[in-house]
């Protein structure tokens, strides 16, 4: 009886020194590190394990239960078995034997629309924005048509040939300037050289209002009448206008003159009537502080005196032909006198100023024409004591 108990007691503890082995169905793992005593197990593997405990059996097996599938977008999904012909699965999944795919059918395809089935272009009405140039070019509307020529003119400087040598300066010294004549046409050129001038002939002569605008500024003159501005000394300061028509000029003859005003002048600018002399106007700008003169005027029919504040555009006079006891050509003699660096304030060509005001008045454009070098009058034809202030 002992022998038995003791060879009981021998097998159970062979048991017990097996536990370590046996305690897991399948192979026999690799001895590990030794645990120390009070330690809790062994770490956690580092990396998954499909089958921990070496059984070979499917995770999803779970007694043979129907294996769940996790949807990502509802993560608790009702069980579905996809392998099975009856479930009816998701009656939105195209492949459901509710909404089968009919090829037949174009619309019926979710992937491939019906391309009859028309829906809006979320691009429609929507300003596409090239990322290379952000800001598209804008149509450009044509540029408008050029102005209408309004009148002809000689470039600056070109004088009569033999009456004087002119400047050739196109700079606008008064660019802001009106037209010293309200609103007859004007034909600016030498009162001197031409027909009813120191050539002889009518001053009336259809011929002085067929030609095209000249300068005279820089004129030969017999008195000693000076400016840096020009080339030469003894010369005309000033650019001559004759004004109106050959009409007018007639109509101006037959009246008295006293009443002779056909054609109004105006302030080219705002300022004061700084002096009035026998035959003329002196108006200075405020805005500019150039000096702009005035002759031949009818001094009686005057619209103004001394000290006068008067705004661009205001009546001044009427064009005639006062000069002193000597009468001259109808006409308006118009002067600048304007701020020049080095030079103090000085007669500046007036011409380029008023085919400037003129455009602007006429609302044409002048064209510039070439000289045909023929000339009207040859200075050295006059005698050489003729007196020629005008």
């Amino acid at each position: 009886m002992k022998i038995k108990l003791w060879g009981l007691m021998a097998v159970s503890a062979l048991a017990l020194s097996a536990c370590d082995v046996v305690r897991v169905p399948g192979a026999t793992p690799e001895p590990g590190p030794d645990i120390p005593e009070g330690a809790p197990g062994p770490p956690p593997p580092t990396v998954p394990v499909n089958d921990p405990w070496g059984e070979g059996e499917d995770p999803t097996d779970n007694s043979n239960d129907d294996p769940i599938v996790v949807d990502p977008v509802d993560p608790d999904p009702d069980p579905v078995d996809p392998a099975d012909p009856a479930d009816p699965g998701d009656p939105g999944d195209p492949g459901s034997p509710e909404d089968p795919i009919n090829p037949e059918d174009p619309g019926s395809d979710p992937v491939q629309p019906d391309p009859d089935d028309s829906q809006p272009d979320p691009t429609d009405n929507v300003d596409v924005v090239d990322p290379v140039d952000p800001e598209p070019d804008v149509p450009v509307s044509p540029p408008p048509p050029p102005l209408p020529v309004a009148f002809e003119y000689y470039a600056p400087g070109d004088l009569i040939p033999g009456t004087g040598t002119g400047q050739g300066d196109d700079t606008v010294y008064a660019p802001n300037m009106l037209f010293p004549i309200k609103t007859a046409a004007t034909w600016p050129q030498s009162m001197v050289y031409r027909w009813g001038g120191a050539i002889g002939g009518d001053q009336c002569d259809p011929k002085n209002y067929e030609i095209p605008w000249r300068d005279n500024f820089c004129e030969k003159r017999s008195s000693t009448r000076n400016t840096p501005m020009c080339p030469t000394n003894k010369v005309h300061q000033g650019q001559d206008i004759r004004v109106g028509s050959a009409a007018d000029c007639n109509a101006l003859r037959a009246q008295p003159k006293r009443d002779r005003g056909l054609h109004e002048v105006i302030a080219v600018e705002d300022g004061i009537i700084q002096h009035i002399g026998t035959y003329s106007v002196q108006l200075k700008g405020t805005e500019t502080g150039n000096i702009y003169s005035y002759l031949h005027l009818n001094m009686r029919r005057l619209r103004v005196s001394a000290l006068d504040t008067v705004e661009a555009g205001d009546t001044l006079g009427f064009v005639s032909n006062d000069f002193g006891s000597t009468p001259t050509t109808f006409h308006l003699h118009f002067e600048i006198k304007a701020p020049i660096e080095g030079e103090g304030i000085v007669h500046v060509p007036p011409y380029m100023s008023l085919v400037a005001a003129y455009e602007r008045r006429e609302g044409g454009r002048g064209e510039l024409v070439e000289d045909d070098n023929v000339a009207i009058a040859s200075f050295p034809a006059f005698p050489d004591d003729i007196d020629i202030v005008e």
